[in-house]
């Protein structure tokens, strides 16, 4: 098998960089009680479009070089632990996908010192911690970014069982996509999305010849 964790991915041909994921995602980490800033980053490259998010690696080279536990496979996914996190950065490093940052929240008693210290790296009352894609963690719906994409890009995919959750608005056939990602797996619960109908242009009516007016006698 080519994959075991759970994962989220992005088919670039369908994303428009609209941001709206990067958005859900800072929404949702607050209401999940975690640190409120977006788990991916929506790039934009020659190459095309897409949100760059954690891939979820089966042999995870950011908890094996974890010196506090804080990334760790749990469940077919890495798990981050916010609360035993300390802000080495090695995560950061051994990341092959440049996936993961290290970020704080700014707390309103310290603000007017973090304006002025911050660049130092070291303001009192400032916990920086690593930040990585963790699949909606808590959230019975799952993945929110799968959700909110307006043209349906982001699929969330579980290899073990075959399967995968698709977004609301799905405009695209993402089986041959999902094939290049996972040749030796074949997921079962792809939609069938229908071609879109072709528009019907209306005929523009011909000039009809205008009728003659006729005066107040009745004549022409």
């Amino acid at each position: 098998m080519s994959k075991i964790n759970k994962f989220v991915i992005t088919n670039p041909e369908l994303c428009v960089a609209c941001n709206a994921c990067m958005k859900t995602c800072v929404k949702n980490a607050y209401i999940r009680g975690r640190l409120a800033k977006s788990r991916l980053d929506v790039l934009t490259l020659d190459s095309g479009k897409m949100p760059n998010q954690c891939r979820q690696c089966d042999d995870a080279p950011c908890a094996n070089v974890c010196p506090t536990s804080t990334l760790r496979i749990v469940n077919n996914c890495v798990e981050v632990h916010e609360e035993l996190c300390i802000g080495c950065k090695l995560c950061t490093i051994a990341c092959p996908y440049g996936a993961i940052e290290i970020n704080g929240e700014i707390q309103p008693s310290i603000k007017d010192e973090a304006e002025v210290n911050l660049e130092v790296g070291c303001v009192s009352g400032l916990k920086s911690i690593a930040l990585k894609c963790d699949l909606c963690s808590g959230r019975d719906d799952g993945p929110a970014c799968v959700e909110i994409c307006p043209k349906g890009a982001l699929v969330f995919v579980d290899p073990i069982n075959a399967e995968a959750k698709f977004g609301k608005k799905l405009k695209a056939d993402m089986s041959g996509f999902l094939k290049k990602i996972l040749p030796d797996i074949d997921i079962q619960n792809i939609p069938v999305v229908e071609p879109k109908k072709p528009k019907v242009v209306k005929e523009a009516t011909e000039n009809k010849p205008e009728e003659p007016t006729k005066n107040n006698n009745g004549e022409n």
